[in-house]
Parts: C-alpha cells; structure tokens; sequence
C-alpha cells in the first residue's frame, strides 16, 4: 500500500493576527492505523508552513511524519539580469498551462469550469507551495496556501487512501486520450502514492497523464493505470494552479515543495489565469 501517515491531527489556520500562523484541531477525525500521504506531501503540512512564515527552514520537523515533501527552503542561485531578460522574452506559456488545455481539462475530468475563475480571483500576499517548475523560465505550478486548500487535501487524499487497492486496474485498451484515473506520483526520495490523473495521450504501451493535483506530466506505462472515472472523485478542483514570476526564472537546482512568500502583483496579458508572483526578499 503506497499510503502510510496517522492521521490528521492539525490544520494550519494561515495568515491570522501578524501574519503568523495559528493551528486549530479539526473535529470528525479518528486516529488511524496507518500513515496517510498527501500525494506527496504529509497531511499535517503545519509544522512545514509556520516555519516558512515565522522560523527558520530546517527541514526537520516534531510531528509524527518521517518522510517530509517539503524541504529546506535555499536561496535561488543569482541570474545575471540582461540574461534573465533574454530568457523570459519571448515568453512562451507552456501547453499544459494554456486557457484551450486547462479547459478540455476541466471538461473532461471535473464537469466544470468554474476553476477557472477561482484561480484568478487570488490577490494580496500568498504562501506557495511550488509543485512543479519549468526549469529557466519564470513558469510555476504551486499550491495557494489557505485553509480551504488545507481542508480539501484533508478530505481528497484520505479518500483516496482509503480506495486506492480497490480500484480495478484498467485494461489496456480502456486507456485512451481523456481517460480520468488513478497512477502513482513520485516525488524523488520521498516515496509515492496514488493520486488523481488525466491520459493526455497513449504511445503504444505508454500513457503521457497530468496530475491534476500538481500540475505535473509524466509518461506511465497503461498497465499500471487504476480506474478513477466516478464523479464523486472529481469534486474536489485542482489542488495546484499556474503562476510565473513577476521579475525572475527559475535556476535548474531548484526543487518542487519549496514554500515561497510574497504577493500578487498580476496577471499574464496572454493567458489571464497566469498569476504573476513576486517573492518577499
């Protein structure tokens, strides 16, 4: 079982008086036998975000999760500036960021656009937790920090613990383009675990899928595909959504689950759902 976590003892209550973090119990919550991932990131994120907004990043933490996504948060390594202007023009958005793909997306996986609009609503200062970054453009993936955001991986990922080894795997001739489903999502040593995804294409015995969740690709071979295709499974929106940042790019070395603080400063002319994004220095 690729899932093991105890429970959720903790939620973070972001941003409260002084910017600072306040936790508070959930209610309705048993303890469990097991551990419980979120996707790659342990439910209790608690102790990870207050010290992103108010200690030191050690990347060591007190509660009961031995295998943490979020690591120590490094500098970005500097970018000589005429360089950076070379590389963010022109800027190309990358495909699976585009209005036309997020929109079959949504169509297809969730029955429901309104995501869309959501996602540009975000303004003021914001805590990022980046999933996924395209290396030498200013282009991320990250998940707005908020106490809903918090609740829903809650509700999603125990969910999915709880059905994953139940789910049939699919046959190779039911994985074809727009096919919703269930693969494994690894992030490097920090182990793996099932979560949402979309075929966005098959190659023979290979299916190139996007996790929904963190705005990842990845190519997965079609046997080990689980059935996923219930709508009661796909009412939670995106976990993760598009960002670039207002000024930089990303270096190479720079890891996915780093937490980053700062605001809101816009949006991309061209793709409006693209929030800008500048760091607090």
């Amino acid at each position: 079982m690729a899932w093991n976590s105890c429970d959720f003892p903790l939620s973070a209550k972001l941003l409260g008086k002084n910017e600072a973090l306040e936790e508070q119990k959930f209610p309705g919550y048993k303890k469990r036998e097991t551990q419980v991932y979120v996707g790659n990131l342990p439910l209790d994120i608690s102790e990870a975000l207050k010290t992103s907004f108010g200690e030191e990043i050690t990347g060591e933490t007190t509660s009961c999760h031995s295998h943490y996504a979020c690591t120590e948060l490094s500098p970005r390594e500097s970018v000589d500036p005429c360089e950076t202007e070379k590389l963010r023009e022109p800027l190309t958005v990358p495909v699976e960021m585009r209005r036309s793909f997020l929109v079959l997306l949504l169509e297809e996986c969730y029955r429901d656009l309104g995501w869309l609009d959501l996602i540009r609503s975000v303004q003021g200062k914001v805590g990022l937790l980046v999933t996924n970054i395209v290396p030498y453009t200013p282009f991320f993936w990250a998940m707005n920090i908020t106490e809903t955001l918090h609740q829903n991986m809650q509700m999603l990922f125990s969910t999915l613990a709880d059905i994953e080894e139940q789910r049939p795997f699919l046959h190779e001739s039911a994985v074809q383009r727009g096919t919703r489903c269930l693969a494994k999502y690894r992030l490097g040593d920090h182990g793996s675990a099932w979560n949402r995804c979309w075929v966005v294409d098959r190659v023979d015995s290979w299916a190139v899928v996007m996790f929904t969740d963190f705005g990842q690709l990845a190519t997965i071979p079609v046997q080990s595909l689980r059935s996923l295709d219930s709508d009661d499974f796909w009412t939670i929106p995106p976990l993760a959504q598009p960002f670039m940042l207002e000024k930089d790019i990303f270096p190479l070395h720079l890891g996915a689950y780093q937490i980053l603080k700062g605001k809101i400063t816009g949006a991309l002319n061209s793709e409006m759902h693209i929030l800008k994004f500048e760091e607090f220095k």
